[in-house]
């Protein structure tokens, strides 16, 4: 654990003292008290996970935890080690740009339908922002249907406005839909997955697959699934889980004999910060081998689901800014490495209600800051020359 800080150097025992009633504490599946050490590999390894209680869709929710995520205790543990964060490309922090492709085309008979149904039940509701969002896009759509444009395919924009800011990003293409979960149209999504690919390489952004909502539980699945995208030219070295249904005991183990070099899902769905107490890439424990995986995890800070939707934060653009700004002046003093996901369905101007506007300023901000913005990809280069 002592290396995921940069603490090579440093004697466990000797340099740090060994306590064995907070260890055994740890054995027990108790958060340690009195002992820094083992309270960060409390964290880290996800003890806490082991029998705590999951939602609905298998996830640990960050409501269930008693870590502060936004107080990371490995962080405040190389503080007081006095060891300095690594830098990534001479900057102070990293933030790995990632982008799910959950419906790359809104504008389908069913997408059509869906919007009409939340707009009605906006309505019903008194969630007037919500149906003025869906009326907006309701009005828009015969435009884009005579032009054959749609709201979600704004690839292009995206990736062009990252090149006007230096930096690159990583999109998770879904390759197989065997839940009502993975989406509603799979044909389209099937249709569009090489023009997908094609797209997004030819103006140098980084594929990664986004494991299916069944995937996370099934590997032969998400093997499956990562054939289908090789098989199309995409070079896939990580991967994300849809619903960020991971689970670092269960199904994480399994990536590297898959082939893949890091996962970018640790994050809690309801809160924003960093789920293993590190807000760095770092090598995920085994605690079944009492060993570190031969796997980077890009820690996944922020996701905006968390902070738009009414059933987790429910913030404005504005109010969401204010957040992450707070964030990023944190990283700017403490340094780190991790990831910020935003889906590609809320970069159409029209309907976005800001969030577009938004995700290029935190780009601004994270420049302002002295930090650097990268794909997931680039970032886990840099982690393994660090670690290794």
């Amino acid at each position: 654990m002592l290396d995921a800080i940069g603490g090579r150097a440093i004697g466990f025992g000797d340099d740090l003292p060994y306590r064995p009633e907070a260890w055994a504490q740890v054995d027990r599946g108790e958060r340690p008290s009195g002992d820094d050490l083992a309270d960060a590999f409390f964290h880290l390894a996800r003890i806490e996970e082991l029998a705590g209680p999951h939602d609905v869709h298998g996830r640990f929710a960050a409501v269930s935890s008693s870590l502060d995520p936004l107080d990371p205790p490995l962080e405040k543990l190389r503080g007081r080690l006095g060891l300095d964060p690594p830098r990534w490309r001479g900057a102070r922090f990293a933030v790995a740009l990632t982008h799910d492709v959950d419906i790359p085309w809104r504008w389908t008979r069913t997408g059509v339908r869906g919007s009409a149904a939340r707009l009605k039940s906006g309505v019903l509701s008194g969630r007037g922002q919500a149906a003025l969002r869906e009326a907006r896009g309701l009005i828009e759509m015969p435009v884009h249907k005579l032009r054959r444009t749609d709201p979600n395919w704004r690839f292009e924009a995206v990736l062009e406005g990252e090149r006007s800011h230096s930096a690159s990003s990583t999109f998770f293409l879904l390759a197989g839909h065997n839940d009502r979960h993975d989406g509603p149209t799979p044909e389209t999504y099937d249709r569009l997955r090489p023009r997908l690919v094609e797209t997004i390489t030819a103006l140098g952004g980084e594929i990664g697959l986004h494991g299916s909502y069944l995937a996370a539980r099934d590997p032969e699945l998400l093997a499956h699934e990562a054939s289908v995208l090789d098989e199309l030219g995409a070079r896939v070295r990580g991967q994300r889980y849809h619903y960020l249904r991971v689970d670092p005991h269960a199904n994480l183990a399994q990536l590297p004999a898959l082939g893949f070099r890091y996962d970018a899902t640790l994050g809690f769905p309801d809160a924003c910060g960093f789920r293993a107490g590190i807000a760095h890439p770092f090598r995920p424990w085994d605690v079944e081998v009492d060993r570190p995986l031969d796997l980077v995890e890009i820690p996944l800070a922020v996701m905006d689901v968390t902070l738009a939707e009414e059933r987790y934060l429910g913030l404005s653009a504005r109010a969401a800014e204010a957040r992450l700004i707070r964030l990023l002046d944190w990283a700017a003093e403490h340094g780190g490495g991790f990831s910020l996901l935003w889906h590609t369905d809320r970069f159409d101007p029209g309907t976005s209600q800001g969030w577009d506007k938004l995700y290029f300023r935190l780009l601004e901000a994270v420049s302002e800051r002295g930090g650097v913005c990268m794909s997931a990809g680039e970032l886990a280069t840099e982690t393994e020359s660090w670690l290794s």
